[in-house]
């Protein structure tokens, strides 16, 4: 497996438990920074998924064609 995908969902998840910190409480600045820290956790796990997926069907199959 590559280095890259373990690293890419940590930070990931990192994201995402940063953002449920954060109180807007009525600051819209703050919210729209909340909001796009969750989304952007949110695509990094997605990304880290789909690498897994695309690893785990090219070993799985047959060998890569270098």
């Amino acid at each position: 497996m590559n280095l890259k995908t373990p690293v890419l969902v940590a930070g990931s998840v990192l994201l995402i438990a940063i953002s449920s910190l954060l109180q807007p409480d009525g600051s819209t600045l703050l919210g729209a920074v909340q909001t796009l820290l969750l989304g952007v956790g949110i695509l990094g796990c997605l990304m880290a998924a789909l690498r897994f997926v695309k690893s785990s069907k090219n070993s799985s199959g047959k060998k890569k064609k270098r």
